[in-house]
């Protein structure tokens, strides 16, 4: 019997064994052969093949490197090298051997792999670049390659008639739907991007670049809840990807799921652990749940990873209650003389300024608190003459179409509870004890009523918000005050009340009071000088551009005591002033009155609310957490000799307004 025949009966026993499941058998026949035939592609491949069945990954890989070796054109060796790479989790190899195989065999699969691979690791840039490359060089794909460029050029009608002829030969291309779908998402026509990618996924459910387009548009667009199974269907397909896990991790935060939000950051840690920005986001929610430890240890870490972070020395600041040991100090002061972004030198001034306020040398902490607000006055826009005309309007509107209220919604929602003020004026205290009623829930500054005045600003761009009001009826006013009971929902559960804390509402009680009539209002006042000072003192993630200057916040505070003296006299019996002091200094009585006009009864927790484990997002989180105290009161004086601008606006002091 001849060699060829002998090993053409071994050949076919390995291939029995195989088809029956007997691989250790064919094991042994297969490395027989090998003894005497080390390259016979058959055996090899068959080997090959029972190795990856069997998860030997590392085996596998040494031998479909020989295979490569014998043959190296062959697709199908190059196509099991990326799976066995892939297996083993080595993602450098992986990405390497993916890239060499669309070299050699390029196909739009395979530049979608290697573009989730970059957006994986947050290279959107190279992502699109791949996708173009390929188009640009498939006569097949010409006319998207033409739509891209035409987007770079601003040509955005040329792009969407370069993608509709694509459709037009091929109506379920996934690429040019999906392209055609960001063309929409650019001009801010989301529903038919909405539309366009949902098409995509419906034809393709794998394709994680579009479920990643899918839940960005969701998320611009604040739809939080529709955002979650995007992203989770992005996870899916790709667990270790570090950008979608941190954007679920902050949709579940705003949407109060915190727990969830803090596993996913800590996920993405494990794969990026020097990533400063996450140790951020993760630091701002441990400090929401009050898991003080740790929420300081994320914030040291961002420092640790990004030294010149004014935000990471800001948010301990923020804290109110870390005191920065003197190594903190100097690192502080030495960063400023080095070249850090504008933003980062802006909160490293207000953190050391809350450093040396924390060690009683006052100059020195005024003096880093004056030149961080005068960085940061520098960088907005505020004109506090035009916030006193606008406050006019608003009283002049109202005085004269008093009858609106005629047209009132005949709503019975009693719900809600708006706590107003200024900020820093102690609205987050009053919230929490609030909060710690049984009947009472509390939730967080909720946006809805500045979006339900945005909405109706539209109605009649032209003669603007009041007096687009004078355009809606009583029906209208009814379904605004549904919509935002609605659409608050989220944030709450089932108790009876809920408290909407948001400071600048207090412009928006004149609305309120037209769409939900039976709401409460708690107006949160504190002593103009402290007040004043303490917003000036603060850095604020974004708006209250008024509190960069001492004589803005001034201005701002009397035309707030000016619009709120309005409402009392509109309203005299629906809306309720408390201010910090009375509480500080008559606790029992005070917090008892506040009960009252909320309409439930007095309840013990409401005196401990420092005791509530609910989560607080606002800065005074740490604050709240603690008994009350007096320190703060008349706390200005420390800085007298710098705060004359305020003593002249409030000659006597610390005298309620």
């Amino acid at each position: 019997m001849s060699e060829n025949t002998n090993l053409k009966i071994a050949l076919d026993n390995a291939s029995d064994l195989f088809n029956n499941n007997n691989l250790n058998e064919c094991i042994e026949q297969l490395e027989e052969i090998l003894n005497i035939h080390p390259s016979n592609l058959k055996a090899l491949s068959l080997l090959l093949d029972i190795n990856i069945k069997l998860n030997r990954a590392e085996k596998a890989l040494k031998i479909i490197k020989k295979l490569i070796q014998l043959e190296p054109d062959s697709k199908e060796h190059h196509e099991k090298l990326v799976k066995v790479h892939q297996f083993l989790n080595d993602n450098r190899a992986y990405e390497s051997a993916l890239i060499d195989f669309h070299k050699k065999f390029p196909s739009i699969t395979t530049a979608r792999l290697i573009s989730n691979i970059h957006i994986e690791n947050d290279r959107e840039e190279e992502s699109d670049q791949v996708i173009q490359s390929f188009f640009e060089s498939d006569k097949k794909y010409g006319d998207l390659y033409k739509g891209i460029r035409q987007v770079k050029a601003g040509r955005l009608k040329l792009a969407e008639d370069a993608y509709k002829r694509v459709l037009k030969k091929d109506k379920n291309n996934i690429d040019a739907l999906r392209l055609l779908g960001l063309l929409a998402f650019k001009t801010k026509d989301y529903e038919v991007s909405e539309r366009l990618f949902l098409r995509v996924l419906e034809l393709d459910p794998t394709f994680s670049l579009a479920w990643d387009n899918l839940a960005k548009l969701y998320r611009i667009q604040n739809k939080l809840s529709k955002s979650v199974p995007a992203f989770k269907n992005l996870i899916k397909l790709d667990p270790n990807n570090f950008e979608a896990l941190v954007s679920l991790g902050t949709v579940y935060i705003k949407l109060s799921k915190y727990q969830e939000g803090i596993k996913l950051y800590d996920k993405s840690l494990k794969i990026n652990p020097e990533n400063p920005r996450v140790f951020l986001s993760l630091g701002h929610a441990l400090k929401t749940v009050g898991e003080r430890k740790r929420c300081e240890d994320a914030y040291q870490n961002a420092i640790k990873h990004f030294p010149l972070s004014g935000e990471a020395y800001w948010s301990l600041a923020n804290l109110k209650t870390y005191e920065f040991s003197d190594k903190e100090i100097i690192n502080m002061e030495s960063s400023l003389k080095k070249n850090i972004h504008p933003k980062e030198l802006i909160q490293m001034h207000f953190a050391l300024g809350k450093a040396y306020e924390s060690k009683k040398y006052f100059n020195k902490s005024f003096k880093h608190y004056a030149q961080g607000n005068w960085q940061q006055r520098k960088q907005i826009s505020y004109n506090a003459e035009d916030y006193k005309i606008s406050v006019d309007e608003l009283i002049n509107f109202f005085e004269k179409n008093n009858d609106l209220y005629k047209l009132k919604a005949k709503s019975s929602f009693e719900d809600p509870i708006f706590i107003l003020g200024l900020p820093r004026s102690g609205s987050t205290m009053i919230e929490q004890i609030l909060a710690s009623h049984s009947l009472i829930e509390g939730t967080q500054e909720l946006p809805n009523i500045l979006a339900i005045s945005r909405d109706i600003k539209l109605i009649d761009q032209e003669n603007g918000y009041p007096n687009n009001l004078l355009a809606l009826d009583q029906s209208s006013f009814e379904e605004l005050g549904e919509k935002y009971i609605d659409e608050t929902k989220w944030a709450r559960s089932s108790k009876p009340f809920f408290i909407d804390k948001m400071p600048n509402n207090f412009v928006h009680i004149g609305l309120i009071k037209l769409i939900l009539p039976k709401a409460k209002i708690i107006d949160a006042r504190r002593n103009p000088m402290d007040a004043c000072f303490s917003c000036f003192k603060q850095y604020f993630a974004k708006g209250q551009h008024f509190t960069y200057d001492l004589d803005d916040i001034a201005r701002y505070y009397k035309d707030y005591i000016r619009l709120m003296d309005y409402w009392k006299k509109l309203f005299p019996a629906e809306i309720f002033t408390i201010n910090y002091e009375d509480v500080i200094k008559n606790p029992n009585e005070r917090i008892a009155d506040l009960l009252e006009f909320c309409n439930v009864k007095f309840e013990e927790n409401c005196l401990n609310f420092h005791k509530s484990k609910r989560p607080v997002k606002t800065a005074s989180s740490e604050q709240v957490r603690q008994p009350m105290y007096k320190t703060g009161l008349d706390y200005w004086m420390n800085y007298a000799d710098h705060l004359e601008i305020l003593t002249k606006h409030f000659p006597e002091g610390e005298k309620k307004i």
